[in-house]
């Protein structure tokens, strides 16, 4: 009894967050059909909307269905976590296919993409879609990245005990009091950043439609752009679009805490944390590595975009200005270490985190200290102004062991699909970073990732993007699980 109760739950939970897709998917359907500019756009407008219709409703009536059953373990929430992840794309695969015609494999490795604020693209040309596509392309990472349960939090309060463990699982943090209040902070501060790239790529060049398109791929770390070369269609005529991406990529790569102390001019705490003197620091280490391979390759013409794509890593966004196939290979390995890190904790961005990678470092270093102090004497690890116990290290060990495992294997994986399938001219180092781009959700790409891309090749890069957007999560779950069994037995 207690088992089917707890399915209800996750059932019910699951609805919830559908329910926003939902009414997300059918305003963007209907601003479609309002503002088209010809009857492709409304036709492609009305899709969307019939859609998220049905969607809405089977998701309302799921909800209502077991609505007396709330997540209340983490567990479950956990779950919901996982699955969710999984069926959300399915919703935006049906969009993408009933509305363009995409193939259903395509739609589901493009949604994923989008959700999990990946950026890779199976569309060879975005810019021919309809503009309500494109719209709902942006929106998927938009609101992938902030978290389908932060916009549950703004559109449905009255709903606060049903998310609140959902919260938990996905997010953690808060920056306020309750969940609710801390859902309505995050997305004011993630609207106002989006608002302020809106303005930014405006002053650059771009017109409104593409200003805000990359404005929210931007400050979500996903990097789909509406054109098939990225950023490097506006960046011929105006290199001031790279250094707008910039900005807007970085704000969206640093922790929401560190943000909002920005944003209420608590400069102080902002120079003072942790992440973003680790980032600043790790933006120092890598721009000196590329300049050194500039000056032995005598490629210092290419510096500031190869710059520009260690920054496009670093934070997990994807944006690109060239071809990446063409950069050395020393430079796909330091662009490769960079995503591989990834941006802060508690922000949009992907990979192992910078938190994650200071304590691995600092434990090192406490290890060596250790040998050298008496063993009476009780050593504090200290992360700034944090207290870091035992099990937050043995975590973040365990999570940076998984992360490599993963990466090792699945590049492995994707190399032999390539070869398998008779793609020779990628190498290894090609294959590894994009992996480590799927993994970090980066959405960079040597040039692997194309609607022709073998099957098997796609799936073992959607692997790679479902586990590095949910943390591995399904694992956690998995050996979880199996204890909590054993130590009830």
């Amino acid at each position: 009894m207690a088992t089917v109760r707890r399915l209800k739950a996750v059932i019910s939970s699951v609805g919830i967050l559908f329910i926003t897709l939902s009414v997300l998917a059918l305003i963007v359907g209907l601003a479609g059909m309002a503002f088209s500019e010809g009857p492709t756009e409304r036709v492609a407008g009305l899709k969307i909307s019939e859609i998220a219709l049905l969607s809405l409703v089977a998701s309302v009536s799921t909800f209502f269905l077991f609505k007396k059953e709330v997540v209340t373990e983490l567990l479950d929430a956990f779950i919901v976590v996982s699955v969710f992840w999984l069926l959300a794309p399915l919703l935006s695969a049906l969009i993408y296919s009933y509305s363009t015609g995409l193939p259903l494999i395509d739609s589901y490795f493009e949604s994923l993409s989008g959700f999990t604020g990946t950026g890779f693209t199976v569309i060879d040309r975005p810019e021919e879609l309809p503009r309500v596509v494109l719209a709902w392309r942006a929106l998927t990472q938009w609101v992938g990245e902030l978290g389908v349960v932060v916009f549950s939090g703004v559109l449905l309060p009255f709903l606060h005990r049903s998310i609140r463990s959902i919260y938990v699982a996905e997010r953690g943090a808060r920056i306020a009091p309750t969940v609710i209040s801390t859902a309505r902070r995050l997305f004011s501060i993630y609207a106002l950043y989006t608002l302020l790239g809106t303005l930014l790529f405006a002053v650059a060049g771009m017109d409104l439609f593409n200003s805000l398109a990359h404005s929210m791929t931007g400050i979500a770390t996903g990097g789909m752009s509406t054109s098939s070369e990225n950023l490097g269609f506006w960046f011929r005529n105006n290199s001031f679009v790279a250094v707008v991406a910039s900005v807007i990529m970085v704000l969206g790569a640093l922790n929401f805490v560190d943000l909002y102390n920005m944003s209420l001019g608590r400069l102080r705490d902002f120079l003072k944390s942790v992440e973003v003197r680790g980032m600043v620091f790790s933006f120092v280490v890598f721009t000196g590595a590329l300049w050194i391979i500039a000056l032995v390759t005598n490629s210092f013409s290419l510096f500031w975009i190869w710059v520009f794509h260690m920054i496009s890593g670093h934070t997990t966004t994807g944006f690109s200005l060239t071809s990446i196939y063409e950069h050395p290979e020393a430079v796909k390995l330091v662009i490769t270490l960079s995503m591989i890190i990834g941006g802060a904790t508690f922000s949009t961005a992907g990979g192992i985190k910078i938190k994650r990678v200071v304590i691995a470092v600092k434990v090192i270093f406490w290890g060596i200290g250790r040998v050298f102090v008496p063993r009476s004497v009780v050593i504090v690890r200290r992360l700034g102004d944090e207290v870091i116990k035992e099990d937050e290290v043995i975590s973040v060990c365990s999570y940076i062991f998984l992360y490599m495992t993963t990466l090792i294997l699945l590049s492995i994986g994707i190399y032999i699909s390539l070869l398998a399938s008779g793609i020779g001219h990628y190498s290894y180092i090609d294959a590894l970073f994009e992996t480590a781009s799927a993994l970090s959700c980066v959405g960079l790409s040597t040039g692997i990732t194309t609607s022709s891309t073998p099957i098997l090749t796609k799936t073992l890069l959607m692997t790679a993007m479902y586990l590095g957007r949910i943390e591995f999560l399904p694992l956690y779950i998995v050996v979880g699980t199996y204890y909590t069994k054993k130590m009830t037995l």
